[in-house]
């Protein structure tokens, strides 16, 4: 525990201003170290939309604690631990200061889900709308209002021999083993009730968990398929088919540097930034056609943007990689199609 000791003296000295970047660097890399296993251990579906891996969450909790202002100070860091409240951990045990930095960093982790939810709070509940209006087309689905709450009922015609009650029932694995990904809401709904229907199965599950079940289904459907189209099998029969597969890499390159270069006319991407954009973009494609992505979108950014914040990227940058990523992908899709075809 003398490793908690060292933090509360490191705290001390940077309240006061009289620290070290080491001292700074240690503090923020523990409080990051701290966080971790919570979020491994507790991250919701709605993070799963996002592309934040559990270190990217973990920054973005603890970066605005360490906002300095126009004095170089941290003014939310020294109203968090004010000399005051750290005087009396001097005394007490390591374990009671501990106890009480790990409630803070909890606390800032509640608000930082909170911006991450209400972020894609809007995707959901359009999709969620949608749902809706597919079920009350489809036969045999009722919608039933529990509270606040609706609760979606499918009951087959004949005795039901098997009960589903939430998407981890397997539902996940049927749905895929039936081809339903990558199917819109209505067809997948409709698909669904036959699938149910032939096993006699009664589906009674929260919306929520219906939600999560169609989402699931389609990350895993899309994980997969861009998995399988760069396994080295496919990559063997298309130098079969003399198919360089340096050409389609050289394409994909070109394609992406192209929409960056689209941004940056747009005013979108900085002109100084627009060769880092396309190496991190490259870097990107490059482990595409060794076996998958490496690391998170902003991961890729950062190592050729160092300055880069997780609050910088959120709220500036997210949206224009992800629609590089999303736009590179479906010309990927096309041309692969396009070259099996023409085998």
């Amino acid at each position: 525990m003398a490793f908690k000791k060292d933090l509360l003296l490191k705290l001390l000295l940077i309240i006061n201003n009289r620290y070290t970047e080491d001292d700074l660097r240690d503090l923020i890399t523990a409080m990051i170290e701290e966080l971790l296993p919570v979020i491994k251990k507790n991250r919701g579906w709605h993070l799963y939309l996002s592309n934040y891996e559990p270190r990217d969450i973990a920054y973005l909790a603890v970066s605005n604690i360490f906002i300095r202002n126009s004095q170089g100070r941290f003014p939310v860091l020294e109203r968090l631990f004010n000399w005051k409240t750290l005087e009396k951990f001097l005394s007490s045990s390591e374990e009671d200061f501990h106890r009480f930095l790990r409630n803070v960093l909890l606390r800032r982790l509640k608000q930082t889900y909170h911006y991450l939810s209400n972020e894609i709070t809007p995707e959901r509940n359009k999709i969620k709308r949608e749902i809706i209006y597919a079920l009350k087309k489809t036969p045999h689905f009722k919608i039933k209002k529990d509270k606040n709450n609706l609760r979606i009922i499918f009951q087959p015609q004949g005795q039901s021999t098997i009960n589903y009650t939430d998407e981890t029932d397997g539902l996940v694995h049927l749905c895929l083993e039936n081809r339903l990904g990558g199917l819109q809401i209505p067809k997948f709904f409709s698909r669904l009730a036959e699938i149910l229907e032939r096993q006699t199965a009664r589906l009674e599950i929260p919306l929520n968990s219906l939600y999560n079940l169609y989402v699931s289904v389609q990350k895993h459907y899309l994980m997969a398929e861009v998995a399988s189209e760069f396994k080295p099998d496919f990559r063997y029969l298309v130098y079969d088919s003399n198919k360089n597969i340096q050409t389609l890499i050289k394409e994909l390159k070109t394609y992406g540097n192209y929409q960056i270069e689209k941004y940056v006319r747009k005013r979108k991407i900085a002109p100084e930034e627009k060769e880092r954009w396309m190496l991190a973009f490259q870097d990107l494609i490059k482990d595409w056609q060794d076996g998958g992505q490496e690391e998170s979108f902003y991961n890729y950014l950062k190592r050729y943007l160092p300055n880069l914040s997780p609050e910088d990227y959120r709220q500036n940058k997210r949206k224009i990689f992800e629609y590089l990523v999303k736009s590179t992908r479906e010309f990927l899709k096309e041309k692969l199609k396009n070259n099996h075809l023409s085998e």
